[in-house]
């Protein structure tokens, strides 16, 4: 009898699907929709032959087949769990056997449920587990901005730093893929005509020697 292969766990993108249930609102003349839980499916193991695939699924004796598919990867055959729990729901669990297209091998891959989880919840509940204290929502946002000062400078520029700015990156760089101020204007309220509306304004543009040399 051949021997299963075992193989290392992956995701298969082209079989995310998505779980989604939908109930009649009270006035029944909406639909809303629940959480959706994902689904990924794991494969479990490889056969070089495609009849021990199919005794082992009758060996197991839950298994009832759904639909086939053809893709590209091959022809994937879906089974559900035919096992019903007493005044419960149906066993959730399912399989589906891939045949492979480039080869002879057989692979059976089982679905994993993830839930759709609030994120914010995780890491509450996470937190809690080690038994820290949980911040509220204005604690994290200062801390962000604090963090994001730190790395990156301040969120907010002046006009006076602007002009700065354009003056240092006025020189044109030796590298054509390197961006430079090829012209700019500022100008404060105290400079601008008592017609206009009395703002500070600016202006600048901002090109690489390849953009003009390509345009």
């Amino acid at each position: 009898m051949t021997q299963a292969q075992l193989i290392a766990h992956y995701f298969s993108d082209s079989d995310n699907n998505i779980d989604m249930e939908i109930q009649p609102s009270i006035d029944n003349e909406t639909i809303e929709r629940k959480k959706q839980n994902r689904r990924k499916w794991i494969p479990l193991c490889t056969y070089s032959d495609k009849n021990d695939v199919i005794k082992k699924i009758n060996d197991d004796g839950i298994w009832s087949k759904t639909h086939t598919n053809i893709t590209n990867e091959g022809k994937r055959t879906y089974y559900r769990c035919n096992q019903v729990k007493l005044h419960g729901k149906p066993c959730p669990a399912s399989i589906h056997v891939l045949y492979h297209s480039e080869n002879e091998c057989v692979t059976i891959s089982n679905m994993q449920i993830i839930q759709n989880e609030n994120q914010a919840k995780t890491y509450t509940r996470n937190i809690r587990k080690k038994s820290l204290h949980v911040p509220k929502k204005q604690q994290l946002s200062s801390y962000l901005i604090s963090l994001r000062k730190k790395y990156y400078g301040a969120s907010t520029i002046s006009l006076d730093e602007l002009d700065a700015w354009c003056q240092r990156n006025s020189l044109i760089p030796d590298d054509d893929d390197k961006s430079w101020v090829l012209k700019y204007q500022i100008e404060y309220e105290d400079e601008i005509n008592k017609d206009d509306d009395n703002k500070n304004k600016f202006r600048f543009f901002v090109t690489a020697r390849r953009l003009l040399f390509n345009a």
